[in-house]
């Protein structure tokens, strides 16, 4: 085995000796067994070239002091690697995270008096991208390795830069090293350190397989993202600039429309910067049409959906179909078994691939396991690129799945809800679908904001069909679990959709009949009479007598309860006073004394006015407001 004493002059000047034995020979490089590395005596500017930490930082000091804690000599026991890995979402701050942390871990006293080497490894840039051989040759140079030593072959340049900073570390002259941008585990092993003592920080968009200590950044809450556009715009304009002080409710706005990502919340304050005279309010407008929200978040070489393509450019086909197909969903998230629903394929492989897009952090994990969702900017994203392949990802066919899988399952658990309620309109035997009633109360309380989201949206997306539908097998839960809220808008869609004969009158019909049994039970008689009214006309309409019936009985109950303890609008009151002109056979042909108050009440026409005429009355005599006990809209705005 060779001795060899290699000696070369570092980048400025500094002789540098590197003294190895008991080596062996790698053509013309050598490796040795022990190295022992003389470094110079201060720090080079190689070894000081930290990018600037902005001035304009907030909502992150969780995060700041959970690395610093990670990078704090002493604290952790030695082990093989000591790195943490920053991953998260493109824009939302990883690199700013790990600057700031550096910037601070390197003012304290002892920590990393060798200094910081930082590399941008342009990971998912495809013109730009750093290979590990390429950035070890940089970190060797900064190192003030001789070129002359360097070897040629990875493997060989990362021993001995490994070797290099374990020397330092030895001397105490420990180096926080910095890999940014990231795109692969095979990109950044090379240049991670294993003494156990030199301190590492990586940021990538993907959550890697490193043997690293893992940290996913989140975007900003909405008070921290107000705090970000005030500090941005202070240090472009100075302590003059007090347009976000002013426009409180503007900055918030524009907060939720850059969905707290830092690097939408930069390009608005930098918008506003370029000039002083422009208000937030008209930020806000530029920004509240959803589909030119990533058209007006670019200013310069900066944008979001720049840095969005470049993570979904390492996605393979079927990652990307799924992806674009993800925001048919208009709720707020989905299970993988929706999902799989929507992709048409099988649980297993739906759920690798939702795995791998969470992994990218081009999607996140919902609030239990197995649900997922997209950020709101990202939702935007995908959507459009969903819309340019709408044929190719047979995009209607995978929203009809989508929507055929919530009703399919909403009736199946609804079957359970109602089970014991044999006076409900369409009872059905409970299905097998779900082995009991919590089972089915559970699948609504996973999927409901969904349900709801879907059925107030449905029409606009010209899928009357499904709100119809969805409506009635939604209703009994909401009602059960009093979403009174969601349960008064999904009767409003209903309401409208009936005023625009969106779908065929024996839909509608029982729509409007099983939304207002539910509307009744919470109280809501009038809302309930509205719907019915409209229900007695399309059964008449579709020749259903039974239904008809039914739904006018309901509306003698109802009204029975309004009469005793409620009010009736006048425009509610003269509806019903037209049903009983029209609908002769709802009246008894004579008047019949109530003998007691469990006998059978008369409906002649005399006592239909008259209780309907007292219910109106009640405004006046109870104080009701005449807009509070209207009910639904009796017509679109």
């Amino acid at each position: 085995m060779p001795d060899a004493v290699p000696q070369g002059e570092g980048e400025a000047g500094a002789a540098v000796s590197n003294e190895i034995s008991g080596g062996f020979f790698f053509n013309t490089v050598i490796q040795g067994r022990d190295i022992q590395v003389h470094l110079p005596p201060e720090i080079t500017p190689a070894l000081s070239g930290l990018p600037p930490a902005s001035p304009a930082f907030t909502g992150r000091d969780r995060q700041v002091e959970e690395l610093l804690e990670l990078l704090e000599p002493g604290k952790e026991p030695l082990q093989a690697v000591l790195v943490a890995a920053v991953a998260g979402l493109a824009g939302v701050g990883k690199t700013e995270l790990t600057v700031q942390t550096a910037a601070r871990a390197l003012k304290r006293p002892g920590w990393f008096p060798g200094g910081v080497l930082f590399v941008d490894m342009f990971g998912y840039d495809t013109e730009r991208r750093v290979s590990p051989e390429r950035a070890l040759d940089g970190l060797l140079r900064a190192l003030r390795i001789p070129s002359e030593h360097i070897p040629a072959e990875l493997q060989d340049r990362s021993r001995l830069y490994r070797s290099v900073l374990a020397a330092f570390a030895e001397q105490n002259r420990r180096i926080l090293v910095i890999v940014d941008n990231v795109s692969t585990a095979e990109q950044a092993r090379p240049l991670l350190p294993t003494d156990g003592a030199t301190g590492a920080l990586l940021t990538s968009r993907h959550t890697l397989d490193l043997d690293a200590r893992l940290h996913d950044l989140d975007a900003l809450g909405e008070d921290d993202s107000v705090e970000l556009l005030r500090q941005v715009l202070l240090q472009a304009r100075g302590p003059a600039d007090t347009r976000v002080d002013e426009a409180p409710e503007h900055a918030a706005t524009i907060a939720r429309l850059c969905g707290g990502l830092p690097l939408a919340l930069r390009i608005a304050a930098a918008l506003l910067a370029d000039a002083p005279t422009r208000p937030l309010s008209s930020i806000v407008r530029a920004l509240e049409a959803a589909h030119a929200r990533l058209d007006r978040l670019r200013r310069e070489d900066q944008g979001v959906r720049a840095a969005f393509d470049l993570s979904y450019q390492h996605l393979s086909n079927d990652h990307t179909r799924l992806f674009r197909l993800l925001p048919l969903n208009v709720g707020p998230d989905l299970s993988t078994d929706s999902a799989a629903h929507l992709a048409d394929t099988d649980q297993a492989r739906t759920e690798e691939l939702l795995q791998d897009l969470a992994r990218a952090h081009l999607i996140e994990h919902g609030r239990t396991w197995g649900r997922w969702r997209l950020h709101d900017l990202v939702r935007l994203y995908a959507a459009e690129l969903g819309h340019q392949h709408a044929h190719a990802d047979h995009r209607d066919a995978a929203e009809y799945r989508l929507h055929r899988h919530y009703v399919m399952k909403s009736r199946a658990a609804r079957s359970r809800i109602i089970a014991k309620e044999r006076l409900t309109p369409l009872h059905e035997p409970a299905s097998p679908s779900f082995p009991g009633l919590s089972e089915a109360i559970k699948w609504f309380d996973e999927e409901y904001s969904n349900l709801t989201a879907l059925i107030t949206a449905a029409p606009a997306r010209g899928r009357a069909v499904t709100a119809t539908v969805l409506a009635g097998f939604a209703a009994p839960y909401l009602r059960r679990e009093l979403h009174l809220g969601d349960l008064l808008a999904i009767a409003e869609t209903v309401k409208t959709l009936s005023l625009k004969r969106a779908d065929t009158p024996s839909r509608l019909g029982m729509a409007l009949l099983m939304v207002s049994y539910e509307l009744d039970r919470a109280h809501y008689k009038l809302d309930a009479v509205n719907l019915l009214m409209d229900a007695v006309e399309f059964f008449r309409e579709c020749e259903k007598p039974a239904a008809e019936a039914m739904a006018i009985a309901e509306i003698r109950h109802h009204l029975l309860g309004i009469f005793r303890s409620g009010a009736l609008s006048k425009t509610c009151a003269l509806r019903l006073l037209r049903l009983i002109v029209a609908h002769t056979y709802c009246v008894d042909p004579e008047h019949r004394e109530q003998e007691n108050v469990r006998s059978r009440a008369c409906w002649c026409r005399l006592c239909w006015e008259w209780r309907i005429m007292e219910a109106n009355k009640n405004i006046q005599r109870k104080g009701h407001n005449e807009l509070l006990v209207h009910g639904l809209p009796e017509s679109l705005p």
